[in-house]
């Protein structure tokens, strides 16, 4: 039997040019903050009480929220080599982040819209990432993976493209998830069995949170 991560990476090369981005396409210049390194459209961000707009380049501050409009889609880098990228009408906050002995944390959370965390290569002089990412029904615990998402009112989609990620309900326990290749659906409560996904399935939601060249 083929090997499943291999599989995907050969459909999403050949389906969607760019959707797996190597680590080193945003490795080279080292940040110290969470940065929108790319957008498109109108992005903003709620800082405190209000709202400020967001340009390529910007720096995020803790507690940060990136809203993105209708058109609007955007990377945000992190110092770990880590990346999210926002669809339209996504809604997501840097809550905390912090760099303590070798050892990269951060505290994200998503409350509306697609989304993909991408994990790559730890940055030099560290050893290990932990990283936290909620939504409105679900905790998602991630080191190294890759993973595409979108949240609605009651529900977290979550296909996972490699590694492994634990995942908890809001009121449930937490589980390790690794099946490549497979969604699930989270509710406050359950997470659904696996559904398989080809290479033509995941194009269309790669293109919700690709920014084209």
């Amino acid at each position: 039997m083929p090997n499943i991560k291999k599989v995907l990476v050969l459909c999403l090369l050949v389906v969607v040019s760019a959707w797996l981005p190597l680590p080193s396409a945003w490795a080279a210049d080292a940040i110290k903050d969470p940065t929108i390194t790319r957008m498109v459209g109108e992005v903003n961000i709620l800082r405190g009480k209000s709202f400020i707009k967001g340009s390529a380049g910007m720096a995020l501050q803790r507690g940060d929220e990136v809203r993105t409009s209708r058109r609007g889609k955007a990377y945000i880098d992190f110092p770990d080599n880590s990346r999210v990228k926002l669809g339209n009408f996504a809604r997501f906050q840097v809550r905390d982040w912090q760099e303590s002995e070798g050892i990269f944390s951060s505290i994200l959370r998503v409350s509306q819209g697609a989304f993909r965390y991408t994990a790559g290569l730890l940055r030099t002089g560290l050893k290990q990432r932990n990283t936290e990412l909620s939504t409105r029904t679900a905790v998602l615990g991630v080191r190294g993976t890759d993973f595409w998402g979108r949240v609605g009112k009651d529900n977290t989609f979550l296909l996972l493209l490699e590694g492994s990620v634990s995942l908890a309900p809001r009121f449930g326990d937490s589980t390790t998830y690794n099946r490549a290749g497979f969604a699930v659906n989270i509710d406050n409560d359950n997470i659904s069995e696996p559904s398989a996904y080809k290479g033509e399935d995941i194009a269309p939601l790669a293109a919700e949170t690709e920014i084209e060249d």
